[in-house]
């Protein structure tokens, strides 16, 4: 059995700005209230990508390695939407589509850490940001207004046990790379044939 003292718990998240933790906070005091909970505190206030979970501290190395290897480029990530946990109470914050990037990130992440050895969750990858625990009640029925995210990084995070709750220290941030040249001319080209599309069929309707 590993000795605490040389054992940490870990995961992957991705890590919201000050911007966008800002506009989190203020859902998360809405949910808690709404829903009879209480707010995830605004410096705990994340997107967990894999948990990792119990970790050697001669591991974290490898994990960090791991990190090297991503290639998925930024992205933006629209959260849209909000649930209800009922089981463990948990309201939060998620996207009514599927982010193909963020299921990318994730499978990537998720194969290495299981090559390198680690044995993770094999329930399905079910991404969303906890906005309050202890909830009673669902938030209101309607849409969630959309807050867009722009995603250029992700981390490597240790949690650590305190009286008041847990503790996020950030061992190490990994930015993602950008989209190529080629393939933000091609978008713009895209982006450009489709307007130039929908010009001349409001000419051909009017």
């Amino acid at each position: 059995m590993n000795d605490g003292r040389q054992s940490l718990r870990t995961f992957f998240a991705i890590w919201p700005d000050d911007t966008v933790r800002a506009e989190l906070w203020q859902r998360a005091a809405f949910a808690a209230k709404a829903c009879g909970g209480r707010a995830t505190r605004s410096d705990l206030l994340h997107l967990t990508l894999v948990f990792i979970g119990t970790t050697s501290r001669d591991r974290v190395a490898d994990l960090v390695s791991l990190m090297d290897t991503i290639d998925t480029p930024a992205f933006v990530l629209d959260l849209d939407c909000s649930g209800w946990f009922r089981q463990n109470g948990i309201v939060w914050a998620g996207t009514r589509s599927t982010s193909e990037p963020l299921i990318a990130l994730h499978a990537s992440l998720a194969s290495g850490a299981e090559r390198l050895g680690f044995s993770l969750d094999v329930r399905p990858y079910a991404p969303h940001l906890t906005l309050a625990r202890d909830a009673t009640r669902s938030p209101p029925p309607g849409p969630m207004p959309s807050l867009p995210w722009r995603v250029g990084s992700f981390v490597l995070v240790q949690s650590k046990p305190g009286g008041a709750g847990p503790r996020y220290e950030i061992l190490r941030e990994r930015a993602l790379p950008t989209a190529s040249p080629r393939l933000q001319d091609a978008e713009a080209t895209v982006n450009s044939t489709d307007d130039a599309t929908d010009k001349r069929t409001l000419q051909t309707i009017r």
